[in-house]
Parts: structure tokens; sequence; C-alpha cells
């Protein structure tokens, strides 16, 4: 018997369910690998909204799984984008790449905006359709895209995201990151924040709202999409739902995990510094009263971030 049979016995025995899983992901690998190799239908479709995706450095390999995902879905994009800030690879762009460009994946050159890269450069070009962020690192299921755009017809002037948190308040203040709860309802509110690796839904009134704003994030927020996103919201009088009752979880692509932002943001409690320098006083307040009747911008709200304070 071989070390390797060896070790899917032991594994089996101690958490078959997980070996399960990991066959199933290796099974879709193969098969997106496959697709990407022979075939010739666009990646694009009717689906009324951008997808817009970012990679770097080894995840640049691996990134046209999760553009495959989104191909086979249900509903494919109108454009579905991929933004890339390292020239050499723009030069020379994987193989993998190369054939799903044939196919309708737009390949844009953007500054190095972090994760930010996903949303951003994007709201620069004032384009006409609703953007969705996706994540590199992720295998999307069939129904992903139709979810989230269904929930965006019910309620088109909110974010959507498929996996969402409530912000806590303790007494007057914001609770720190990590111990803001999970959302477990689909209601709208300024308290409830998408997160991005999941997939997120964001209404024309918030691109134009990121445009203004421009590129504060850059001193607040760097490494905190997701938190300067909604900063912004809060600010242009946008609520955020999640598409379902509960967090949807999506398998990762092996190997993408090494080099992500959970360490600095989540552990290290980046996220907190990142938030604190996003909101004012005012946004506080506004998701602390959460009143349904609250539309439209913040008083003083221009053309660029207003301070933390």
């Amino acid at each position: 018997m071989t070390h390797r049979v060896k070790k899917l016995l032991v594994d089996l025995a101690s958490d078959p369910v997980d070996v399960a899983d990991r066959i199933r992901v290796k099974l879709l690998l193969a098969r997106l690998r496959l697709v990407n190799r022979v075939s010739r239908r666009p990646v694009t479709g009717r689906g009324l909204a951008a997808v817009n995706l970012t990679s770097f450095g080894h995840r640049i390999d691996s990134v046209y799984y999760a553009v495959e995902s989104i191909a086979a879905g249900a509903v494919k994009p109108r454009r579905l984008i991929l933004w890339l800030d390292d020239e050499k690879t723009l030069a020379q762009l994987p193989a993998q790449l190369v054939r799903l460009q044939a196919r309708g994946l737009e390949i844009l050159p953007c500054p190095d905006y972090g994760p930010h890269k996903k949303q951003y450069p994007y709201a620069l070009t004032e384009a006409q359709l609703p953007l969705v962020a996706a994540d590199d690192d992720v295998l999307y299921p069939r129904v992903w895209l139709a979810e989230l755009l269904s929930a965006a017809a019910r309620h088109p002037g909110d974010v959507c995201g498929q996996r969402a948190h409530t912000i806590v308040f303790e007494g007057d203040a914001v609770a720190p990151y990590s111990r803001w709860a999970r959302a477990s309802s689909t209601e709208s509110s300024f308290r409830r924040l998408c997160t991005g690796v999941s997939g997120i839904y964001y209404p024309l009134a918030l691109l134009n709202a990121l445009r203004l704003e421009g590129e504060a994030f850059q001193q607040s927020a760097p490494r905190a999409d997701d938190l300067w996103v909604h900063a912004v919201a809060v600010r242009h009088g946008i609520r955020a739902r999640q598409v379902g009752q509960h967090q949807a979880e999506y398998p990762a692509i092996p190997g993408t995990q090494r080099g992500t932002l959970y360490r600095q943001n989540v552990a290290d409690g980046g996220n907190d510094t990142q938030w604190a320098a996003s909101v004012g006083l005012a946004e506080i307040a506004r998701m602390r009263r959460d009143d349904p009747q609250d539309f439209g911008p913040l008083p003083g709200v221009g053309t660029v971030a207003v301070d933390g304070g």
C-alpha cells in the first residue's frame, strides 16, 4: 500500500466529508481545465452587470479557474473584466488567459490600487452597467450571479452580497471588527456590510460615489476595500443586504490562500484601524439610528471623503 493511499484512508476515517469536498474540488478543477483548453463559447452573456476581478503574484496562474466558473454560470455577465497592474504579466499573459481573452474576457491595465482594483478602475470608466465584484481565489456555483442579479432587480438601489456581516454597536461606539456578527437576514441596513469573497453587486449610484470620493482609500483603507466601499455607501445613503438568510461560502482554489490579507486585516487588527480612518461621527450616527426613512448623502459630502473622527 502506497503512502498516498494510506494517507487517504486515514483522512477518510477522520473526516470523510472533508475528503469528499476535496475530491469534488479536484474534479471541478479538472473539468474547468478541459473547458479552458477546448471551449470556444463566449464568457459573456445577457446578465445586466459587469463582473470584475483582479489578481496578483502567484494567483495570476490560477485566476482562470475563477473566470471559467463564472463563465459556466446559468447567467453570464454582459462584461467580464480582469484588472491587472503588472506590466510584465500584461505583456506576456498565461496561455489560459489568452484563450479566455479570445472568448470575450477583457484584461485591462490599471495602477496598483491593491484590492480596490475590483471596484475603483471600473468606477472611473463611468460605465453604464452595475458592477459585481468577484474574487480570484474562489470557484463560483452556477446560480451565483443569477441570485445576485435577482436580488438587485428586487432592490435596485441596494448593495447586494452573497456574504455579509452586521456591524455591532457597544453603546454609541462601533465594536471591534472581530465582534461583528454574521448576517442572518435579507433585510437592508446601514449596519449590513457585504464582504467580497462571495461576490457583491454595486448599483450605479455607489459607483458614482466611489468615483467622486477619489483615491482617499489609499490613505484610509489601502488593504480593506470592503470597509471603504461600505463607508462610502453609508455616507451617500446607500444600504446593503445579504441575498440569503445565511452567508454563502464557496470553495477556494487550492494554493491561493498564501499571501491573503486575513492576518493583517483581521488577526492583527488592521480592519479596525482602516475602518476608523474611513468613517466619521456622522456615518457612525447614521448606522446607529439605521432609520429606514434616512436617504441621500450626508450634509457636506462632496467630491472628497469625510475625515475620520
